[in-house]
């Protein structure tokens, strides 16, 4: 029941859609229960006229429910021939169906965009409090489920449990009233067919299976729903780090809307097609009826009360049976619906505090005092009472083996995880008190993987930046060699990279990275293996070109190879998570220490 509740919860942005519906179900079930009282007294003062317009002329004395509603309907054809009455009572039973179709398919039209509008909520709140989630969310999770989670399992709630939602509410409906019909004609059979109903329901739903039909458009357009969510989850970093969260979240939800409205179109047209099919299938009973009731005015065939009980049961069956399937499609869709859920209810720790400041400068230094930190999951410190000072406009060097902590290290400086102790302070302010926004507005990063996007390459560099410099642009292409694969500058708005830029080869999607760092031009650089993935010929030409870049910027180098770790201020060497030499270069070469091993491994 918890779960009917929180559906209903989240429809209020649909309830003029959800009230249209209702009230449509409601008039639905009255023209179905309608249609079933029509049979008895008409067809018992067809086939008995003189008798029954004399029995049925005055309302009896003490009469019975069955009698007043004998009585009242008995009026509608009273004093006319039995031809005259046989046209009446046809045209009622088929005009009691056709109305009721027409609600039906207008609780359809009604309730779709509410069914989708759900899905798509859901799916929006999802997707905007994943990519809000930290870092460190994202390193215990397989991305296959979080994907299954954003996919399978919602269409598991749209089948099971919003596809069975109305039925829910108009089964019940029609099957009280049918119910409430049957005891008033006859309550021995009524109690008989109570106790067989549980087994033709059962029969009949084994049977019959619902076949989901699926537009291959409406697959393509969630096909891109994945994608943007399998690029997202690969690049969480990146997206953090550019403030490039409300762009995605945008790009998604246009894609998102398109896809909800390209299903409301479909599900309209399918909706269309039961209650056509349905009224076709009326308009041939009651031509079957006129000819029934011929042969009964030839002594052929009894007249039949029977037939309207008969015809009150089958109006419960179908009914019953998709209250049924509802209802056990609901519980099913429960367990998706919770590991939705789970998602949603996952607290995010890395939130600007209730006193954080706006800091859009850098003017002085960074400095870790005494950081420690280990994952929430681990007893093992990653880093252990780190001390480093970065002074403004110095560039240094963090080498070790893999493993050792360093990207870990720009990691904390970013803020893409709490540290466990210590602090970090930028101009000495703590980072936990800088908003986060700000915070990464201040760092440019370039990391060992260049994460890149199925889209052009001008939006792989601008990325999240809506307001277009050209000057600065063209600037970041050439620094970064991008000019030498795409040689005409226009083009840059017109090739697309392919997904994870599959299109380019290694060194080319590294120089895209790259050139967004320098298109960004935050004051704080973050190089993570920048050049790992360049020719020789291709590194020296954007190492020269970041040389330059990094002139007025302070840059935190992460390296494995010498050629990347000339010329900078301060050398610092990691070794299981703790700083076990810092200072210059050639100091640190003098004491034929880590550094010194580094650099004769390097030269070998």
């Amino acid at each position: 029941m918890k779960y009917f509740w929180y559906i209903i919860n989240r429809l209020k942005p649909y309830k003029g859609w959800l009230t249209l519906s209702i009230i449509s179900n409601m008039l639905m079930s009255v023209f179905t229960i309608a249609s079933i009282p029509i049979f008895i007294p008409f067809f018992e003062l067809l086939f008995s006229n003189d008798k029954l317009q004399k029995s049925y002329s005055v309302l009896p004395s003490g009469a019975s429910l069955n009698e007043y509603l004998n009585y009242y309907l008995s009026k509608l054809i009273y004093g006319k021939t039995p031809s005259e009455a046989l046209v009446f009572v046809i045209l009622a039973f088929f005009i009691s169906f056709l109305f009721k179709n027409i609600f039906v398919y207008l609780g359809n039209f009604f309730i779709t965009p509410v069914r989708n509008g759900f899905i798509k909520d859901l799916r929006s709140d999802i997707y905007s409090h994943l990519i809000k989630l930290p870092v460190i969310f994202f390193k215990d999770r397989k991305k296959g489920d979080l994907l299954s989670r954003m996919s399978i399992d919602m269409q598991e709630i749209e089948g099971s449990i919003m596809n069975g939602f109305d039925a829910l509410v108009k089964a019940p409906l029609i099957i009280i009233g049918a119910i409430i019909f049957m005891l008033i004609v006859s309550p021995k059979l009524t109690v008989f067919v109570l106790i067989l109903l549980p087994f033709t329901v059962f029969l009949i739903g084994g049977v019959s299976r619902k076949m989901k039909q699926q537009s291959n458009v409406a697959q393509i357009q969630l096909g891109k729903l994945l994608t943007i969510m399998d690029e997202s989850i690969n690049s969480i970093k990146v997206i953090k780090s550019f403030n490039a969260s409300n762009t995605f979240i945008k790009r998604f939800n246009n894609i998102n809307g398109d896809y909800k409205n390209l299903l409301d179109r479909i599900l309209w047209r399918k909706a269309l097609g039961s209650p056509l099919a349905e009224i076709m299938g009326v308009l041939v009973i009651s031509l079957l009826m006129w000819f029934a009731a011929t042969l009964v005015f030839n002594g052929e065939l009894m007249p039949a009360t029977f037939i309207a009980f008969i015809y009150a049961f089958f109006s419960i069956i179908e009914p019953a049976k998709s209250f049924s399937s509802a209802y056990y499609s609901f519980q099913k869709g429960a367990a998706a619906l919770d590991r939705v859920n789970e998602i949603l209810n996952e607290k995010n720790d890395i939130v600007d505090s209730v006193d954080s400041i706006s800091k859009t400068d850098f003017v002085d230094s960074i400095k870790l005092k005494n950081v420690n930190f280990k994952y929430p999951d681990s007893d093992e410190y990653v880093l252990k009472n780190i001390n480093l000072t970065i002074e403004k406009g110095h560039k240094i060097a963090l080498i070790g083996l893999s493993g050792s902590g360093k990207t870990t290290l720009v990691d904390l400086i970013s803020r893409f995880y709490n540290i466990t102790s210590g602090e970090i302070l930028i101009d000495d302010v703590n980072i936990n008190n800088i908003k986060l926004a700000d915070l990464r507005e201040l760092i440019g990063m370039v990391s060992q993987d260049s994460l890149l996007f199925n889209d052009t390459a001008a939006n792989n560099i601008l990325f999240s930046d809506t307001n277009i410099d050209n000057e600065r642009m063209k600037f970041a292409v050439k620094s970064a060699v991008v000019d030498e694969f795409i040689p005409d500058f226009e083009k840059l708005n017109s090739v697309v990279i392919g997904d994870q830029g599959t299109k380019l080869s290694g060194g080319q999607k590294q120089r895209i990275a790259i050139a967004r760092a320098i298109y960004k031009n935050a004051p704080i650089l973050i190089l993570d293996e920048a050049t790992s993935a360049l020719d020789s010929k291709s590194e020296k030409k954007v190492q020269s070109a970041l040389e330059k870049v990094m002139e007025n910027k302070t840059s935190i180098i992460i390296a494995h190879r010498l050629s990347t770790i000339q010329n900078v201020d301060k050398v610092v060497v990691i070794e299981n998570g703790e700083i076990i030499e810092a200072g210059k270069p050639e100091d640190l070469y003098e004491l034929k220490g880590a550094y010194y091993k580094f650099i004769q491994l390097q030269q070998i």
